[in-house]
């Protein structure tokens, strides 16, 4: 999500949260018609691959099996207002950006676990390309050149930044530039940067467009998959229906699971709800589902997002994750 987005997303979510000093449990959308109907819920993604595990495990009974039926929203701003204000019940976003939110004072808890990163060097949802012919061999490289993140101050010059340093170089020495990653592509093509952080599908575009990997950069935060997004709700829905987020989290957790062993079914997903077709479905690089929260990634993230002015304070795992009735 970009920064200005999100900043305006936050202030819609405070206002929410102070007119009348109280939110919506979900109002209406929670009741089932009679007994034994499925209670709807109303969820917020972002199209993206990480969440093509949910749409998957509303269409093969997934949700059904729980008493719920999925309700997917298109919410480009992550679903925080719609969340904070109770038409969503929860909402789909990088783990950086529910961090940031309660870095700002609002009540999010995370309450399932999103997709995780590879953990594969060279393989993985997020990797800095650059050409051959460009003289960039590592992340130390960049230093003086021109490098595009989808988002200034945003997540991916977060990693960008991370990856320069532990690979020994000065992050400040990087000239990040906002381009979108249609646009980045075709600005590396054209020579007009010198490198781009990317994401799939753009990443395996770039490969295949002779723009090699030169750096993953989750492993400059660690040296294992971790943890990258994740669906959330707010404090206030949990405490007014605790027995449906127990709900929620279930159905949330079968499906990444469901989704971790069927990958095959997941690339069939993909074009149902984005633009990509079943060719590039076919070969990008899918991320790990897994229904762990781990410590280790939230505090990561929070080092991370404070040393690189993304965060004022340390994250504190346990207000941040969800973890009653486990």
């Amino acid at each position: 999500m970009k920064p200005n987005l999100l900043r305006r997303a936050l202030s819609s979510a405070v206002a929410a949260a102070l007119i009348g000093g109280g939110l919506m449990a979900g109002g209406a959308a929670l009741a089932a018609d009679a007994p034994g109907e499925l209670i709807t819920v109303n969820a917020g993604f972002v199209p993206v691959t990480d969440v093509a595990a949910l749409y998957l495990g509303e269409e093969v009974g997934i949700f059904k099996k729980h008493g719920l039926k999925l309700k997917a929203n298109v919410a480009s701003t992550g679903a925080v207002p719609a969340v904070m204000s109770g038409e969503y019940q929860f909402g789909f976003t990088a783990l950086v950006n529910v961090l940031q939110a309660r870095d700002k004072g609002l009540p999010l808890k995370i309450v399932a676990a999103g997709s995780a990163s590879t953990g594969v060097k060279g393989a993985d949802v997020t990797m800095i390309h650059a050409g051959p012919q460009s003289g960039i061999k590592s992340a130390k490289d960049l230093e003086g050149k021109t490098v595009s993140v989808n988002a200034l101050n945003g997540l991916l010059q977060m990693l960008g930044k991370a990856a320069v340093k532990a690979d020994g170089g000065d992050p400040s020495k990087v000239h990040f530039i906002e381009l979108g990653f249609p646009e980045a592509l075709a600005a590396l093509q054209a020579g007009k940067i010198d490198a781009m952080v990317g994401a799939e599908p753009f990443g395996t575009a770039a490969i295949a467009s002779g723009f090699p990997a030169i750096s993953s950069p989750y492993q400059s935060m660690s040296t294992k998959s971790m943890l990258t997004s994740s669906y959330f709700t707010s404090e206030q829905q949990i405490k007014a229906n605790p027995e449906l987020f127990k709900k929620i989290r279930a159905a949330i957790n079968e499906s990444l699971d469901y989704a971790q062993a069927h990958p095959d079914e997941i690339r069939k997903q993909l074009p149902k709800f984005t633009k990509l077709g079943p060719d590039v479905a076919a070969k990008l690089i899918l991320p790990h589902y897994q229904t762990e929260i781990p410590r280790e990634s939230v505090e990561a993230f929070s080092k991370t997002g404070v040393e690189f002015g993304l965060l004022n304070k340390p994250a504190v795992y346990d207000e941040v994750v969800w973890t009653e009735g486990k």
